[in-house]
């Protein structure tokens, strides 16, 4: 008996096309990289690179890049240092909602005074935890043991 190989037939032309698409693509991407480097540094340009480095400055110039202002948001007034921590443990940040999750469930949670209320403030990097101070800030204790388990706030020394 004879062993006949069936031959697959070749992938059609659309998918040809698209697999060439998309090497195209990434040669382009490869290529751009380099040549963009060039032209926030300054150097000179190599001589092979003239064809990518006049592609990737019209890519550039639609690009704005412009200085921003200071800006603070500020997340109160609460009525309480406790209520404004109970509300941080149980924040979008903190806590999250499905199925967007949370946004940093490592913050510390902190608040601050703001003239007869409170502000909350919830950071995850130490450096944070001075700038709440500076403001005269504390940091959250929930279910203080010390307290009855009620939510504290240490003063940040």
């Amino acid at each position: 008996s004879s062993s006949a190989r069936t031959k697959l037939p070749p992938p059609p032309s659309s998918l040809r096309a698209s697999m060439a698409l998309k090497a195209l693509a990434l040669v382009s991407l490869l290529a751009a990289g380099p040549a963009a480097a060039v032209l926030l540094r300054g150097d000179a340009a190599p001589a092979n690179a003239t064809a990518t480095l006049a592609m990737s400055k019209e890519l550039l110039e639609g690009m704005s890049v412009t200085p921003h202002n200071f800006m603070e948001v500020t997340l109160g007034p609460f009525a309480s240092a406790a209520a404004t921590c109970d509300y941080c443990f149980s924040s979008f940040t903190k806590a999250g909602q499905s199925p967007a999750g949370p946004i940093a469930p490592a913050c510390v949670c902190m608040a601050y005074p703001d003239g007869a209320a409170w502000n909350m403030f919830c950071a995850t990097p130490v450096s944070a935890a001075g700038y709440v101070a500076s403001k005269g800030g504390c940091r959250c204790k929930g279910r203080d043991m010390e307290h009855m388990a009620a939510t504290t706030c240490e003063p940040i020394s």
